[in-house]
């Protein structure tokens, strides 16, 4: 790579719009805009603008093949990474060719993911970089892509091929779960939860049970504790990808993990009673956490545990003024409220626990 290219690397912004680099590609991430436009009181928010552009016209498979030359690699991330923004939304047609070229362009997914592990050793030597947590970002980028790819999101999961042990989305838990004080790597997290995001949100059996597998909801729950607004964002969507399918839900609801029920309504009982007392309130987590309880309404074992760990901020009115700002917030507390019996009175009442209701 060019010396005047590595000084670029190093000396550009960290300020990018990850909002949309994070939310583009998952299902009604447009709320989740919305609240952060009104949030801030802005009335509309500026779409992402490509700053990295090559210098000379791309043509996408030599970019593809410049991965293979580790001195041109860097370089070559970053101009398909940027490339890959720029044709999400305007040119999604080429966008998802892309992914299936990258999966399928010879020695391209190991390559990717040596540089997940080169980044997994740098996190265990605590020697993280702006250039290192960017380099991954582009690599992450690239997997947003091949995991939007119906033809291919289900062979980026069992991608086993490569590594015996696990396939490649197992590598992206460590960085999820991983404590800095790299500012940056709070985008490095947001970007790697998308991935997974992207993945659960297609509703494939395959992948939900791989989700399950791998404890990715328990995951989801910790960058609850650990993580900024926007992963928190991510992660919810996460949960309620896997809770809005049926086999994902049964699975959550079902006598044998009891525990993980009940832990993951705790948190959010956790997680709304925080909001409660948040300055910096944040409109979109209310939205889904009160979502993520209608959902686990929709089965008796998960209606009894949301009764039992409703946060009694939602039926004291603590949120009055801020649902009548969002009246879809307001308007899903109510269903929630109707669900649960609305009172304290009602919340130890119980039902018996096969009993399904429709899918709200």
């Amino acid at each position: 790579m060019a010396e005047q290219e590595l000084r670029e690397i190093e000396d550009s912004p960290l300020e990018e719009n990850w909002e949309e680099r994070t939310l583009s590609l998952l299902h009604d991430s447009k709320i989740d805009n919305d609240f952060s436009t009104a949030k801030v009181g802005k009335r509309g928010s500026r779409k992402h603008s490509v700053k990295w552009m090559m210098k000379r016209p791309m043509a996408l498979p030599r970019v593809i093949l410049e991965l293979q030359d580790e001195h041109l690699r860097e370089s070559a991330l970053r101009c398909i990474s940027n490339f890959l923004l720029e044709k999400r939304d305007v040119d999604p047609e080429n966008y998802l060719r892309t992914g299936h070229m990258l999966y399928f362009s010879c020695s391209t997914m190991t390559l990717l993911l040596q540089e997940v592990q080169t980044f997994l050793r740098l996190m265990a030597d605590d020697f993280l970089t702006i250039r290192s947590c960017k380099r991954l970002i582009n690599v992450l980028t690239l997997f947003q892509c091949i995991a939007a790819n119906d033809e291919t999101r289900l062979k980026f999961v069992e991608c086993k091929k490569l590594i015996a042990a696990s396939s490649i989305p197992n590598f992206l838990m460590p960085l999820i779960l991983f404590k800095t004080s790299v500012e940056l790597f709070e985008n490095v997290r947001a970007v790697a939860l998308s991935v997974l995001g992207i993945l659960c949100q297609a509703g494939e059996s395959e992948i939900v049970h791989w989700a399950l597998r791998n404890n990715v909801v328990e995951m989801s729950q910790a960058v609850l504790e650990i993580g900024n607004e926007l992963s928190k964002v991510v992660g919810m969507h996460i949960i309620e990808s896997i809770l809005k399918d049926s086999t994902g839900i049964s699975c959550i609801c079902s006598s044998s993990n009891t525990c993980l029920l009940y832990r993951l309504t705790r948190t959010l009982d956790h997680l709304i009673s925080l909001l409660a007392f948040d300055p910096e309130f944040s409109p979109r987590l209310l939205f889904h956490a009160v979502r993520c309880c209608v959902l686990l309404c929709s089965r008796a074992r998960g209606l009894n545990a949301v009764r039992k760990n409703l946060s009694r901020h939602l039926l004291c009115g603590t949120f009055e003024n801020e649902t009548e700002k969002f009246p879809i917030i307001k308007s899903l507390v109510e269903q929630l409220l109707l669900f649960v019996g609305g009172t304290e009175d009602h919340r130890l009442l119980s039902l018996p626990d096969d009993t399904v209701f429709h899918q709200p």
